[in-house]
């Protein structure tokens, strides 16, 4: 039997690409916030029912991140609060914007960093906290507006690393930072966005993407050169004309896991899945297992699985010897939590076999249905 990856993204075919490089040749423009960057930002604008001003490009999301910290902090020193539940990438964010990465826990239920957990820990740190930068687990939607009055009540900067959350993204005055690599909801092969109500913010985003120039050759702050290209723009656009058709294949898959697993009593999804928002990874958690064994029992039978954040940022070489808090819920996720194979265009029938390997070595009985 064929083996089943865990992913296998999908970009637009080049002839959808055609038309698009085509203007890029006519107007041999091809960097430095070009028309079809400009068209981009505009439509990820439009989406978000926010001006086109307050959307920035960035070359991916991890440059992005570093940006709007720095763009937020300004001159504050000190930590940046973020999850070990996340992807490395925001600890090197948070390190390469000048901030000293520190570590807490997670919600239970939403696995997330919340406003009241960042204001359990500012509380218990000796030394200032520069910024907090909360990560939207897998995709899954922020209380934005929990997280502006956070910031309005503590004067503590944030910056949302939503990587993987295009689809359930809300515009609020926090900033939120978008991947758009070829593994997410919506790619461009490379490449990222930062959205907010703020067009100061974006404005600021973007010198410090553009050597510190912003409408003259005056650096005028600290930057880099982090600008997304006109061909990255081209393929990002012509995945937002495919945007609807393809969403429609990750709710499908998401729907086709949830009905085939829903009489087990052990498995648990994060809140809105499937239903509310969507991702390109589909993370199941086992309440009480060991996600090695499962891994196990999938690849015997073919099956690709992925512990995706693997033990959590504290878990990693690089990091393992950040400052941190108590981290009992995250130690917990990394245990349980297990993602299962997930695409666009995965077909009904390798679901089942996923979930028919899974049923079969269920340690808990079916729910019967009613």
């Amino acid at each position: 039997m064929t083996r089943l990856p865990v992913a296998r993204p999908r970009m637009p075919a080049a002839e959808v690409l055609l038309p698009y490089l085509q203007r890029i040749d006519a107007q041999r423009c091809y960097t430095n916030f070009g028309p079809l960057v400009a068209e981009l930002e505009a439509r990820l604008a439009d989406r978000l029912g926010l001006d086109p001003t307050c959307v920035a490009t960035v070359s991916n999301a991890t440059a992005g991140l570093s940006l709007a910290l720095r763009s937020v902090a300004g001159e504050r020193r000190g930590v940046c609060l973020i999850p070990s539940w996340t992807f490395v990438a925001t600890a090197h964010a948070a390190a390469a914007a000048g901030l000293a990465p520190f570590l807490v826990d997670v919600d239970e239920a939403n696995w997330a960093m919340t406003p009241a957990i960042a204001l359990d820990a500012v509380a218990r740190i000796d030394g200032p906290v520069a910024a907090i930068m909360p990560v939207a687990p897998f995709g899954a939607p922020l209380d934005i507006a929990g997280w502006d009055r956070f910031t309005a009540l503590t004067g503590i900067p944030v910056v949302i690393d939503a990587a993987a959350g295009h689809d359930g993204l809300r515009a609020g005055d926090t900033p939120c930072v978008v991947s758009l690599h070829a593994t997410k909801i919506l790619g461009a092969g490379e490449g990222g966005y930062v959205a907010c109500r703020r067009p100061e913010l974006a404005i600021e985003i973007r010198k410090r993407s553009n050597f510190g120039f912003y409408g003259a050759r005056d650096a005028e702050v600290a930057a880099c050169n982090a600008k997304m290209s006109e061909y990255h723009a081209a393929v990002g656009l012509a995945s937002m004309d495919a945007y609807a058709a393809d969403i429609g294949g990750f709710r499908a898959v998401a729907t086709g896991y949830r009905d085939r697993l829903a009489g087990r009593t052990d498995i648990g999804w994060q809140p809105g899945y499937g239903t509310e928002w969507c991702g390109s990874t589909c993370v199941a958690r086992f309440a009480g297992e060991d996600r090695d064994r499962i891994a196990a029992r999938l690849d015997a039978a073919g099956i690709d699985s992925r512990a995706w954040w693997g033990g959590g940022v504290h878990h990693q070489t690089a990091f393992a010897e950040l400052p941190r808090l108590p981290l009992p819920v995250t130690e917990r996720l990394a245990r349980e939590t297990i993602g299962l194979p997930c695409f666009v265009d995965m077909a009904e029938e390798e679901v089942a076999r996923v979930c028919d390997t899974l049923n079969s070595m269920a340690r808990v009985p079916l729910r019967r249905a009613a």
